[in-house]
């Protein structure tokens, strides 16, 4: 099943349809990376993409679509590297270990993107997404291969999670990472916050 089967897109199943989804929705990220989003439109869009106006609402049936649609693709995106790397962890690695590559990963990816344009793109989502289980379901996808990663690991550092902890502890941890970027907190990336984040997730996640 392809991402954009997932998108808050008019249904449909060619492949060229599918196509075109993913280039609106490029050009949509292009343009947020550089302009607040109240100042993008569908023409807009339509013009970096080199779509007519009338393509565009065919596939989505209005501009918040458009924003919700394209944070969906950055959470499945984020979620595809957050499973390649449970998987990649040996039952030797320690729970400090695994912390260390999870904050690795996740601040190089918040360092790196516009925080504007992803406050304005969360908001977007939870006002006008008329399917917000998209969003929410998203850390369920992640349990099996957290739960794989504890079974196989032999050090003896990694406590047991049911699956009813599991999205309140994911919850917990990546809010202590994520809220000082959204709000511009000048800690945010920091060493210092690093250290925090890490404290927590090692308390949280400890046996």
């Amino acid at each position: 099943m392809s991402n954009s089967d997932y998108y808050l897109t008019n249904k449909s199943k060619q492949d060229r349809s599918r196509v075109r989804v993913e280039k609106i929705l490029d050009a949509a990220e292009e343009l947020a990376a550089n302009t607040p989003s109240q100042k993008i439109s569908i023409k807009s869009i339509a013009k970096k993409a080199f779509i007519s106006v009338g393509a565009i609402y065919h596939h989505f049936p209005s501009i918040n679509s458009i924003f919700a649609s394209l944070l969906i693709r950055k959470v499945r995106r984020r979620l595809n590297s957050l499973i390649t790397l449970l998987e990649g962890l040996g039952p030797e690695v320690t729970l400090d270990m695994a912390a260390n590559s999870m904050l690795d990963q996740v601040f190089a990816e918040w360092s790196q993107k516009p925080i504007a344009a992803k406050k304005e793109t969360l908001s977007l989502y939870y006002q006008n997404a008329s399917k917000p289980e998209f969003f929410s379901s998203y850390s369920k996808v992640l349990y099996p291969y957290v739960r794989a990663c504890i079974e196989r690991n032999t050090t003896g550092t990694m406590r047991d999670i049911s699956e009813e902890e599991w999205p309140f502890f994911n919850r917990t941890s990546l809010t202590a990472i994520i809220a000082p970027f959204v709000e511009a907190n000048p800690i945010a990336g920091t060493d210092a916050h690093k250290a925090i984040a890490k404290d927590i997730v090692l308390r949280i996640y400890s046996k």
